[in-house]
């Protein structure tokens, strides 16, 4: 009888699990009364603008290419451009949206400019995850509002 082993986990694949962490909790802990809608929210848009912030700039050494860079370059940066402006310009529910297109986005550039080939399938999977998770909080906390 052979026993089915799960694969371990990675580190990257911890990180990005955890990482959603805060994702889930904060709409959670506002939908339970443990904290008030108001600041979980805060905490919420504050959290995803760092994280979409990051998954834009850890792009620049993966979509270096000579040719190609100041286009790609261009377009990793304004992914955080413009959910600090919609942040700052937006009534939240909006910007909850805008920030849940702009992560969806941000995946499809990813997927677009190549880089799902440079990297294992594992990780590329584990990007579509968390991704789909992100969107999906957004779009709840939106209903919410």
């Amino acid at each position: 009888m052979a026993i089915l082993t799960r694969p371990k986990l990675t580190l990257l694949q911890w990180l990005g699990y955890l990482g959603l962490i805060p994702f889930i909790l904060l709409p959670l802990l506002s939908a339970t009364g443990l904290m008030g809608f108001g600041p979980a929210l805060r905490l919420f848009q504050l959290y995803s603008a760092l994280i979409l912030g990051f998954m834009a700039g850890v792009l620049w050494p993966v979509l270096y290419r000579p040719r190609a860079a100041r286009r790609q370059a261009l377009v990793a940066v304004a992914f955080p451009v413009v959910s600090f402006l919609g942040f700052a310009l937006m009534v939240p529910a909006r910007w909850l949206v805008l920030q849940a297109a702009l992560f969806l986005g941000l995946r499809l550039f990813e997927y677009l400019a190549g880089v799902d080939r440079r990297y294992p399938t594992y990780y590329v999977v584990l990007r579509w995850q968390l991704t789909g998770v992100v969107v999906l909080m957004h779009l709840l906390y939106t209903l919410a509002w």
